[in-house]
């Protein structure tokens, strides 16, 4: 009669809604206890969505320019450059293209080079640094061949898909472009 009462006993205990409840709690921990005592590998980021992977060979592509003219008109271009496949290179190689364009239309100082670019995202924007040449000793602009020169190098870094565009002259922050047009 003892063994009888003792396991009533049991399943009187075991049989209690908190101990099913504490019971339950403990059998679906030990899964998740074992998956984080074992070797686990731990989760990657995803990387930036590319359509395609960039390539490190030059490929001919076509990339837009905008010229503005001194009446602040303006045009896009599609010009076939020879680039790799990353925003800072196809925008470079734009730049190259549109100082040739302004410089036939004379808004573009001769002894100024092509502009380099860098570009960086801050808060999911993609922001485009260009750095222009000074003009150093060689003869300025008039003040709307300046602006449209300006204008164009801007809108270019927006049609290639920079969400901000910051112009620094000869690597450093100017309040002028080549003396007459503000950059702020």
């Amino acid at each position: 009669m003892s063994t009888s009462l003792r396991r009533r006993r049991w399943s009187e205990v075991l049989l209690r809604p908190h101990v099913l409840v504490a019971s339950l709690l403990l059998a679906s921990a030990v899964p998740w206890l074992w998956g984080g005592l074992g070797a686990g590998v731990a989760p990657r980021l995803p990387g930036a969505l590319l359509v395609g992977e960039p390539t490190e060979v030059p490929e001919p592509t076509s990339v837009p320019i905008v010229v503005l003219d001194r009446d602040g008109l303006h045009r896009t271009l599609l010009v076939e450059v020879e680039t790799i496949d990353t925003f800072d290179a196809r925008l470079r190689a734009a730049l190259v293209a549109l100082r040739t364009v302004l410089l036939q239309e004379r808004n573009w100082p001769a002894a100024v080079a092509a502009p380099s670019v860098q570009s960086y995202e801050a808060q999911r924007r993609r922001v485009a640094v260009i750095d222009v040449a000074p003009l150093g000793s060689a003869p300025g602009l008039e003040l709307m061949a300046e602006l449209a020169a300006l204008r164009s190098l801007q809108e270019t870094a927006l049609a290639h898909g920079a969400d901000e565009v910051r112009v620094l002259v000869g690597g450093r922050p100017a309040t002028t472009l080549w003396g007459q047009v503000a950059l702020h």
